[in-house]
């Protein structure tokens, strides 16, 4: 793996786990078994390491939702499929909630974040937005994303409620309100 490569994937796995305010260059470097000068060779500062981080997760997610697209036998198994697959790889984290809405709540209070969580949140809708036609080729483009984004709050909040409550409860009612918010008519 390349150093750059090494960078990232330290810098990811330690913003996932811990956090970005709580993460430091220097951990960073000794995942990485990186030196600053390496770090600086490819990146301005921790703040483009975020930018990167960012664009990463949006890409993920909306690689995810497209793959379990391919394989969903309709609407109700895509949503299976889609909240499944966070789930089970969620397991593994101390942190459970949407990666995204994570690392941009800890750095909404930073400028230099606005335009980059606006980027992968809006790359996010696209992706719902097109899944979501495969279901409804009848609706409008303004309906479509006024549904992906019905669809996206109540994915995000609950995976929030469910983060707080570990009751398995919360994502057998956000599922069936995906489904009925997808299906429904406009």
């Amino acid at each position: 793996m390349k150093p750059k490569e090494k960078i990232l994937e330290s810098s990811y796995t330690l913003f996932r786990e811990k956090g970005y305010q709580a993460t430091g260059i220097s951990e960073i470097l000794e995942k990485a078994g990186a030196y600053k000068k390496t770090l600086y060779d490819h990146f301005e500062s921790k703040d483009h390491i975020g930018f990167e981080y960012l664009d990463h997760l949006s890409i993920q997610q909306s690689s995810v939702m497209l793959k379990m697209l391919d394989k969903a036998k309709g609407v109700d198994d895509f949503i299976e499929k889609w909240v499944s697959f966070v789930l089970r790889n969620q397991r593994h984290s101390a942190r459970k909630d949407c990666p995204i809405a994570l690392f941009s709540g800890e750095v909404s209070h930073l400028p230099q974040f606005e335009r980059h969580t606006s980027k992968a949140v809006q790359h996010v809708l696209d992706t719902i937005e097109s899944c979501i036609q495969k279901f409804r080729s009848d609706v409008k483009s303004e309906t479509l994303r006024s549904l992906s984004t019905e669809l996206y709050i109540l994915y995000l909040g609950g995976l929030r409620l469910y983060s707080l409550t570990k009751d398995r409860k919360v994502i057998e009612r956000m599922k069936e309100q995906m489904k009925i918010i997808v299906l429904r008519k406009k």
